[in-house]
């Protein structure tokens, strides 16, 4: 990126130093950052110099493609103003969610496009929560509540032990939402993170579950990394080691746990690779595609829904590395704490 002529009168730069709101200044054609103010500083985690000098795309987690935001700077240098979310990863390793508005803007006869930067990552998390509990209960008890009614409608004319036991497991379903629901609730309490080691944590899960199923192989191979959080990490990395416990014949099933620092991106890479059936399109898709789904859709299978919250909370996230009938990779990347 060549060095940047372009300048503000004193008035205009004070003024947009005073917003409180990120705002960029972008060459329309090649997406260069010609001015910052101290706003946007803080949301990405980059100074002024070291973000002018970026590609911002660069720091974006798979969210978008520099065509992508090419073609929408263009759009905006034309009239045609651009609103969008994205998520970037910060320096810290964090990785958060931002709104981002481009606007067409000329200065001293030359057109550039302005972009104004929010970070919204409390907005999408509160918006996660609602829809994840209007998922559990608008939809899971409903079905429940639906099977124990039709059962009872049959009592008269059909009363035998297998009508029961479907009654019984109903119930029993209807128990274990509700704390689904405690424990999804419990997300949003504002615990208390601290530091966590990761190769500790997960040997310990993997202990208990090796004792569980000694029938399946297990392998752990963690480096000595910490990363900050609370104790509903745990829940998250049993889910996804429980995910493949329960979907998968443990006839010659491996399951391997990993964690590595990615100092590039200052995080921790943890992944849970078993050689089982892949996951299913529907609860791949959202995975791949970063995307939320849709809360009526494949409304049973709650547990990826669960950990996707938990590490979005800690400003991490989770993907399908690998989803193939030879192997399946989940990947939760994480901010790196320092280890002292």
């Amino acid at each position: 990126m060549t060095e940047s002529t372009f300048s503000f009168d004193e008035e205009t730069a004070h003024f947009c130093s005073s917003l409180d709101v990120g705002i960029t200044i972008h060459d329309s054609e090649t997406g260069d950052i010609h001015y910052t103010n101290e706003h946007a500083e803080d949301i990405y985690g980059y100074s002024k110099r070291d973000l002018n000098k970026s590609n911002i795309v660069d720091i974006s987690p798979g969210s978008i493609s520099q065509s992508e935001f090419i073609k929408r700077l263009r759009a905006a240098a034309n009239g045609h103003s651009q609103q969008f979310e994205w998520r970037i990863r910060r320096p810290s390793g964090e990785i958060i969610w931002i709104e981002m508005r481009l606007s067409e803007l000329t200065v001293n006869e030359h057109s550039y496009v302005i972009a104004a930067i929010r970070d919204i990552s409390d907005h999408k998390m509160n918006l996660r929560y609602l829809r994840l509990m209007n998922r559990i209960v608008n939809h899971n008890f409903r079905n429940k509540l639906q099977i124990i009614q039709g059962s009872f409608n049959q009592m008269n004319t059909q009363t035998n032990d297998k009508l029961f036991n479907g009654i019984r497991r109903a119930i029993a379903e209807l128990v274990d939402l509700t704390n689904w629901v405690n424990a999804i609730t419990s997300l949003h309490r504002g615990q208390k993170d601290h530091k966590i080691n990761v190769r500790q944590l997960l040997g310990n899960i993997v202990t208990e579950y090796e004792n569980k199923y000694p029938e399946i192989s297990w392998e752990v191979d963690c480096e000595n990394v910490f990363i900050m959080g609370d104790t509903s990490l745990r829940r998250a990395f049993e889910e996804l080691i429980d995910n493949a416990v329960r979907h998968n014949s443990h006839d010659d099933l491996d399951i391997v746990v990993s964690a590595s620092e990615n100092v590039a991106d200052q995080q921790i890479d943890i992944k849970v690779i078993d050689t089982g059936e892949p996951i299913p399109d529907a609860d791949a898709q959202p995975l791949i595609h970063s995307y939320d789904p849709d809360p009526l859709e494949d409304a049973e299978k709650v547990g990826l829904w669960e950990v996707q919250t938990i590490i979005n909370t800690h400003q991490g996230m989770l993907t399908l590395e690998e989803n193939s009938p030879e192997l399946t990779i989940l990947k939760v990347s994480l901010p790196l704490a320092d280890p002292q």
